[in-house]
């Protein structure tokens, strides 16, 4: 029961973000909780611990770091990923200066605070991209040279060391991040990706297009739904072999690449059916952009294995929003509709 209830709360949590941000999102989580239980039992021991002058110093900073890190928490649970990071990593980097600019005790030569700098880089190399880590890592690497140098007189430590411990951490903490964050972005790419086509899958199809219809609806702004099928696919199939038949799909996915907006999405829906989403584009400005598609696929010849397979033709349907609904299901049963007229008529063409 405990391990059902925990699946239904990652997966209520997960919905909230979108498909890039969802393994982010976890992480950030997990390491959001991680630090409020690091702050509560810290604060836990200073006040049963009774020390002094810096539990008063660091009890109501780390209150105040409480609160901030609750709030990021919300932002990330309601999907603001991107907010709930950086709130989450500014928090972090700004306390452990605060210690080490206001602590009497630092001041007096404790300079174990300056460690936290090296961690407050780790946080950020998991979090924030490598440009913003970076930029980070070098502001407070100067910021800490400067402290190591004017209080070292005073400690008698060797202030290099402790810099090179810092500057390794901080190093293996970025190289650590950016390979990690490399890993995170090809296995999003499988899991939004058609294997053979490349072209997205139907999963992120029907993610982005409920989102598509959603901002459209809210901007009042145009929004059109192509679905496409090839023609006599089967026979495709049937006379030069299924490998041939991949290769047809790869060879049309290239003319939607390589023809479509930067903007627009290109999706495989599944067999021989592609769906593109075309934001702000109007029904009669769909039809066009796809009579071009059809036309030059019409025209061009794939060889496979030495031989020509000519005759490649593909169909198409056009649904656009809010003419012909206001919602996914809707407008692809439109366009799938209108697909079918196309089919009808004779195939290689274009029907609204």
């Amino acid at each position: 029961m405990a391990h059902l209830r925990e699946h239904i709360f990652l997966q209520r949590f997960k919905n909230n973000h979108s498909l890039r941000d969802k393994r982010r999102a976890v992480t950030l989580l997990v390491l959001q909780a991680a630090l409020l239980l690091v702050l509560v039992i810290t604060i836990l021991l200073l006040t049963f611990m009774r020390g002094g002058d810096r539990s008063i110093f660091y009890i109501p900073l780390m209150s105040i770091l409480i609160v901030i890190l609750a709030g990021s928490i919300l932002l990330n649970f309601i999907g603001k990923y991107a907010i709930a990071a950086w709130m989450t990593a500014i928090s972090m980097i700004i306390a452990p200066w605060i210690s080490i600019l206001l602590d009497p005790a630092v001041r007096q030569g404790d300079l174990v605070p300056i460690l936290y700098v090296g961690l407050s880089v780790q946080l950020c190399s998991v979090l924030l991209s490598e440009r913003a880590n970076i930029i980070i890592a070098v502001v407070e690497m100067a910021a800490v040279i400067t402290v190591l140098q004017t209080r070292s007189h005073t400690t008698g430590m060797n202030w290099p060391s402790l810099f090179a411990f810092i500057l390794f951490t901080s190093i293996v903490a970025i190289s650590y991040g950016y390979v990690n964050r490399k890993q995170l972005e090809q296995i999003h790419d499988l899991s939004i990706r058609d294997s053979l086509t490349g072209l997205f899958n139907r999963r992120y199809m029907e993610e982005t297009l409920d989102r598509e219809i959603d901002r459209a609806l809210r901007t009042e702004r145009n929004l059109a739904v192509v679905m496409a099928d090839v023609d006599h696919f089967k026979s495709i199939n049937d006379t030069y072999g299924h490998v041939a038949g991949d290769m047809v799909l790869v060879h049309i996915a290239n003319f939607f690449i390589q023809n479509t907006r930067s903007s627009d999405v290109a999706c495989r829906y599944g067999g021989d059916e592609f769906i593109l989403i075309m934001p702000e584009c109007s029904k009669e400005e769909a039809t066009t952009r796809a009579e071009s598609i059809r036309l030059m696929i019409s025209q061009a010849a794939m060889s496979f294995e030495n031989k020509v397979i000519e005759g490649i033709t593909i169909s198409f349907g056009i649904a656009a929003l809010p003419l012909n609904g206001g919602t996914r299901e809707e407008l692809i049963c439109s366009a799938d509709h209108a697909l079918y007229s196309s089919k009808i008529l004779g195939r290689n063409r274009v029907s609204s």
